[in-house]
């Protein structure tokens, strides 16, 4: 279930963040290997990321299916050209070299930049958001 905490931050984003179409986004998680019922199925089952706000990143995070499917996109591009594990889903684009990443197998959220990769391969980084739902809050406060 979404935090009230959280739902109050996404309600005062702009533009229309309510998801009216839900069959695209259960497609797109499927394609993703990701569970419905993951905090991160359960936030775009119900939320359009349009332009999100907050003030501790300027990274814009995408959603996953609108405008298009950029998400999988861009980790396609991470699995396939910098050789990230499949666990790994990009939340948002890749230009600046680094990217946050949504861990499917556990539900943690990393920031990964790529002068790092030996290292994140490795096993050295930080944790950085133990949850799809907490890394949102860090993110929209």
């Amino acid at each position: 279930m979404i935090p009230s905490h959280l739902i109050n931050l996404i309600e005062k984003q702009p533009g229309d963040i309510h998801r009216d179409q839900k069959d695209p986004v259960i497609a797109a998680l499927n394609t993703l290997g990701i569970s419905l019922d993951s905090e991160i199925g359960e936030f775009f089952l119900s939320y359009v990321i349009t332009f999100f706000q907050g003030s501790n990143s300027n990274i814009e995070l995408l959603d996953i299916v609108e405008p298009s499917d950029e998400i999988e996109a861009c980790t396609d591009f991470i699995q396939e050209v910098w050789e990230l594990p499949e666990n790994f889903i990009s939340l948002t684009g890749i230009q600046g070299e680094g990217c946050y990443l949504y861990d499917k197998n556990n539900g943690e959220v990393l920031d990964f930049d790529l002068a790092k990769r030996d290292e994140f391969l490795a096993g050295e980084h930080e944790l950085k958001w133990k949850s799809f739902f907490e890394f949102l809050i860090w993110y929209l406060s």
